[in-house]
């Protein structure tokens, strides 16, 4: 509001009429009133800054009547502020109060008219009247200025608030439509008005400027005359002086000079010039001090700084040798300072004087520096007195002239004090300014005129100033704008009659076509929330009507589904009449009908109908409500697709396998013929899993499935039961040996690596057999049977396939109930710690021992680890187991709080898994036992399986600072590569090559060379299973450190231990 208000209001200002400062057409005031009503009195400060801001800051290029001292100009700016804010008040209070805002009604286009011509009067009368009080304005304009600012306002009003309810006004969606019809003509006949104004404003400047240029060639006349004057005086002079005896004395000088100078007091002084050679001067100074005065010498100008020439009269520099041109005579009085200055000592000055004496004429001088404070620059016009007879010149006669006083002088009796000038020198050697009085630069329609003085040549500028121009301002263009405004107010109000009576039509049109329409669309509502479609059928088989659903079912639109055959959208209509199917659905036994529909782009799809026959009084007609069965259909094949397949790979699941398993044993059976049942584990899957991830693990089972499919025959099922578990059933007589050859080409097929992902993974399969129907009469023996042969393959060697035999079941038994029982006897604590010793070899003392583990179960006695530590690996029981163990360990080494080292094997699950360094830092937190005294032993097969999370792991054990130990070296398959890249504390030879070093000469290398390699690698090194003194001393002769066999003691319990420890010499 404030932005718009003082921005508007600045520009409204330039059309002030002088003297005053009121322009007839102020905007803001239709802005403030229009802002006010729409959005409250909240703006009304705005109103009130805006205001204020207008009326004290200055107005450049316009009228600016509070030029005043600041608290005058403050309160009559104040005043016009607080003008501004209480009509744009009243106003609101009277229009809320007596107008509508739509402004529709005749007796609201009155009301607002009366509004703007009344309402108006409250800014002008208090504004008007706090200028005159504050000297802004005289008291005689006072009315002129009134009348201005009154009729300036209510123009305001009328043009500025429709427009701005145009763009704001409330109600919103009537103002919007007055954008044509009232605000575009009102805006164009604005502009209109503005164009005729300028037109018009034009003219009476060029009106006033006719005046103006009159006067601007008065004064260049009286300029040129004078200087003209001045050439013929002193030409005319010079010739009587010449003519009359060539002697100049003071009193004829002083004569000639006081009846020139005292008529022209622009004038500053008059001189007498005398040459003076240097042959001459002795007698010209002893006749000038003689004559003239006893102080008088020959002196040069000096120049000052800042001119080019300088007329100093208190220099006291001394002329050099030569021609002079002393000044010999000067008047006034007050300029003898000038009194034997050397005109020829100086360039310039010079150079006037040369061409003086050589031309005979007239000679201006370039601009000089004047001798009195403030006199600015002046010109010296020369001329020669020169018998012309050869002989040498008596003298010169020289005028100085001051241009300012010279130009004010012209403007005085011009009696035109409103004109500019500026005079520039434009000969040579460049332009100089010597007379600026300019506010701004000139343009071609100021006056321009050449002048000419003594040979040079003047360039004189003359143009109006700003005031003079503003005040020239006359009524014409005053009452063009004036009235032109007024009449497009009230057009506008003539406009807001129309477009409000034009409103009110519409409106009470739309309204009766509004209530027609609900009936109608009451009715239609029923069918169009319906989410079924209905149509309405003649009985000659065409569409009455259709409803939202039935257009977005079939895909047409309303208008063309009317009158359309219901054949187009029926199929099954086109081999029978449309009434006679019809009513047929209507009068059937059921209550919907299952057809096909067509939709518009020509697709069939299933729908289910119900129809009913209405009778009507022109004829009966049917509605058929339709429902597009699509999505049913599509829902009951994902239903069923997720009940009898695997989401994964696609391929059927239990389920779908067991009914098709069933069906094809039903027919096998009747056909007396002979089917396989294989079952398909995976090899290493879970490692591929943990290794690549279970994305990865994804994908090689898709992939697995789409080898399976495109392995096997159409009429072989395939399906997967979670997992890496696939099962295969032969459809048709298959004999073992057709089953044996489909097993090898699945085993050979899986075999193939697979590509993932830019990654290549290997893997295989185990295949277990059952065949029917020697191995099972049904499909759930079969399955069982199928999978102990997988298990049967697996233990085999992976990578292969088996038969279901008899004695398989045995073992199977055997297996899942010695599962069962290592589970229970964890609950029951029937494990045991047995120990094995280690000795050192130098000194066949007991350094540590072996932890091993022994079960005793009430009835099968003591089990032996070969029996049950297989079946725990595979069942998941050793991480408990091996938690277990590690509890106990620690548990020993907390009491005895000694030396003694005791090592642990780790499984290749607890090695792999993400649960052994949290249980060792909570047993070592615990106990508080020094971790160098508990040794892991980890075999080779088990870190070879994920060298890298081996080594990671080796290698945060050993920062914990628990020792280290590969188990079993020599048995695997890179034991050499990898010592470098295992972080261990020692090797454990393996039994087996200690065994025959007596007599194998390859094993004795053998153990010789790990031994050394060792020791060459800072690694201990551990003999398993020593018996015999000879392999006792073969070990200490290679330097072995430590050992462990029957030799020293078998595995024992742990009381047994430590009194077999504390029986011998305690380790150093």
């Amino acid at each position: 509001m404030l932005a718009a208000y003082a921005v508007i209001g600045r520009f409204c200002l330039y059309l002030s009429l002088a003297p005053g400062y009121a322009s007839p057409l102020f905007l803001p005031a239709g802005i403030a009133l229009a802002a006010v009503v729409t959005f409250g009195r909240r703006l009304l400060p705005g109103v009130a800054i805006g205001a204020l801001l207008i009326n004290f800051l200055p107005l450049p290029g316009a009228p600016n009547p509070l030029t005043l001292p600041p608290l005058p100009q403050g309160l009559a700016a104040l005043a016009a502020a607080g003008g501004a804010a209480l009509q744009a008040w009243l106003g609101m209070l009277y229009f809320r109060r007596a107008i509508r805002p739509e402004i529709g009604a005749g007796r609201d286009v009155l009301r607002f008219l009366l509004l703007a011509v009344c309402i108006t009067l409250v800014s002008s009368t208090l504004s008007n009247l706090a200028a005159v009080a504050s000297g802004a304005i005289a008291p005689q304009d006072l009315l002129t200025s009134w009348l201005t600012w009154w009729i300036g306002d209510a123009i305001g009003v009328l043009l500025a608030a429709p427009l701005c309810w145009v763009l704001f006004g409330q109600p919103r969606a009537l103002w919007q439509r007055r954008r044509l019809l009232v605000g575009v003509p009102q805006l164009f006949l604005v502009s209109l008005c503005v164009m005729l104004y300028v037109l018009v404003a034009r003219w009476e400047t060029r009106q006033h400027l006719e005046g103006f240029r009159l006067k601007a060639q008065q004064v260049g006349d009286l300029l040129q005359s004078r200087f003209s004057e001045h050439e013929r005086y002193v030409f005319a002079m010079a010739r009587a002086i010449n003519r009359y005896g060539r002697v100049m004395s003071a009193q004829g000088f002083d004569k000639i000079a006081h009846g020139y100078l005292d008529q022209r007091p622009e004038l500053l002084s008059m001189a007498w010039l005398r040459p003076v050679s240097e042959a001459e001067r002795p007698a010209f100074d002893a006749w000038a001090r003689d004559t003239i005065g006893p102080d008088f010498r020959i002196i040069a100008p000096s120049t000052e700084p800042g001119h080019t020439h300088s007329h100093s009269a208190h220099s006291h520099a001394e002329v050099p040798p030569g021609d002079h041109m002393v000044t010999l005579f000067v008047e006034p009085a007050v300029r003898r300072h000038y009194l034997g200055l050397d005109w020829l000592a100086e360039p310039v000055r010079a150079q006037a004087v040369r061409e003086a004496l050589r031309t005979g004429k007239p000679v201006a001088s370039a601009p000089v520096a004047l001798s009195m404070p403030g006199e600015g620059s002046g010109v010296v016009l020369l001329q020669a007195v020169d018998p012309g007879d050869g002989q040498p010149a008596a003298g010169m006669l020289l005028l100085a002239m001051q241009f300012d006083s010279y130009v004010s002088g012209a403007l005085a009796t011009a009696e035109f004090p409103h004109i500019q000038a500026r005079l520039v020198d434009r000969s040579k050697p460049g332009p100089t300014t010597l007379v600026d009085q300019l506010s701004r630069e000139p343009n071609d329609e100021d006056y321009w005129r050449k002048l000419s003085l003594g040979g040079r040549e003047y360039e004189l500028v003359l143009l109006p100033s700003a005031s003079y121009m503003v005040h020239q301002h006359g009524w014409q263009s005053w009452l063009v704008l004036s009235a032109g405004l007024m009449l497009t107010g009230l057009l506008g109000a003539l406009m807001l009659l129309t477009s409000g009576e034009r409103a009110l039509i519409q409106q009470q049109v739309k309204e009766s076509t509004i209530r027609l329409r609900e009936r109608e669309a009451r009715l239609q509502a029923i069918l169009d929330k319906a989410a079924d479609a209905i149509l309405t059928i003649g009985a000659d088989g065409l569409l009455v009507s259709a409803n939202a659903a039935a257009c977005r079912l079939f895909g047409y639109p309303a208008e063309a589904l009317a009158g359309m055959p219901l054949a187009i959208l029926l199929p099954e209509a086109e081999s029978d009449s449309a009434a006679r199917l019809l009513r047929n659905i209507a009068s059937g036994a059921t209550h919907e009908h299952e057809s096909s529909g067509r939709r518009h782009d020509g697709s069939i799809f299933p729908i289910a109908i119900s129809v009913s026959e209405v009778e009507l009084p022109d004829g009966n007609v049917f509605v058929a409500i339709l429902h597009d069965l699509t999505e049913q259909q599509r829902a009951q094949e994902r239903i069923y697709k997720l009940a009898h397949h695997d989401p994964l790979t696609g391929l059927d699941n239990r389920l779908s396998l067991n009914l098709r398993l069933d069906q094809l044993l039903a027919q096998t059976r009747r056909a007396q013929g002979s089917a396989a049942v294989m079952f398909l584990d995976l090899d290493h899957f879970k490692k591929i899993n943990d290794t690549h991830g279970h994305a990865t693990g994804d994908q090689l089972l898709v992939a697995v499935a789409d080898r399976l499919r495109d392995l096997l025959r159409e009429v072989d099922t395939i399906a997967r039961l979670g997992g890496d578990e696939f099962i295969v059933v032969t459809g048709g007589n298959v004999t073992p040996a057709e089953a044996s050859q489909i097993a090898v080409r699945i085993v050979a097929a899986l075999a193939e690596p697979f590509q993932l992902a830019g990654k290549t993974i290997h893997t295989g399969t185990s295949v277990g057999v059952a065949m029917f129907p020697p191995d099972g009469h049904d499909s759930a023996t079969l399955l069982r049977h199928a999978d102990t042969a997988m298990y049967a393959a697996k233990s085999q060697g992976r990578g292969n396939f088996q038969f279901f035999e008899a004695a398989m079941n045995a073992a199977t038994h055997d297996r899942l109930m010695m599962e069962n029982r290592l589970w229970q006897a964890l609950e029951r604590r029937e494990f045991e710690l047995y120990l094995q010793p280690q000795v050192e070899l130098a000194t066949r003392r007991v350094i540590g021992a072996e932890v091993l583990l022994r079960w005793h179960h009430p009835e099968l006695g003591m089990v032996g680890p070969d029996r049950f530590i297989p079946i725990a690996e595979e069942s998941g029981l050793i991480l408990p187991l091996g938690d277990w163990v590690l509890q106990q360990t620690v548990g020993l080494l907390r009491r005895w709080q000694g030396s003694l080292r005791l090592a642990v094997n780790l499984s290749a699950r607890q090695c792999h898994g993400n649960a052994l360094l949290p249980l060792l830092d909570q047993l070592l937190r615990e106990s508080g036992i020094d971790p160098a005294l508990l040794e892991l032993e980890i075999t080779e097969s088990a870190a070879m399986q994920d060298p890298e999370r081996s080594r990671d792991l080796l290698r945060e054990l050993r920062a914990r600072g628990i020792k280290v130990a590969i188990d079993d070296f020599g048995t695997g398959y890179s034991s050499l590569s990898y010592l470098k890249l295992f972080e261990i504390d020692r090797i454990k030879i393996d039994r087996g090559f200690v065994k025959d070093i007596e007599s194998d000469p390859n094993d004795a290398v053998i153990v010789t060379a790990t031994i050394g390699l060792a020791h060459a690698l800072g690694l201990g090194v551990v003999a398993e299973g020593v018996e015999t003194e000879a392999q006792l001393a073969f070990l200490r002769s290679k330097y072995c450190n430590e050992a462990q066999g029957y030799l020293f003691a078998r595995p024992m319990p742990v009381a047994q231990f430590e009194a077999l420890a504390g029986r011998l010499p305690e380790p150093a």
